[in-house]
């Protein structure tokens, strides 16, 4: 799967975990400064779990504080 595939569809899941379909994200910006909380960031590694059947372990997504995070994250149990 190509970087920009992945890069799409985790665009828009933090999206929808921001409840905010228009919204500008910054890829190398804090999630948390974007107003991605707790509950968002759950969501958003359900949405990347169940989307390409993964199991992602908490020291992977503790890990994870931009998109650019999220998307090496995914590249990476992809690879």
């Amino acid at each position: 799967m190509e970087r920009q595939e992945i890069a799409d569809k985790v665009l828009a899941f933090v999206r929808k975990a921001l409840a905010k379909k228009d919204v500008k994200i910054d890829p190398a910006a804090s999630l948390v400064n974007q107003g991605l909380n707790s509950s968002g960031r759950l969501e958003l590694f359900t949405m990347i779990e169940d989307e390409w059947d993964l199991m992602l372990d908490e020291d992977e997504t503790d890990g994870v504080k931009t998109l650019n995070d999220a998307i090496d994250m995914v590249e990476r149990a992809l690879a």
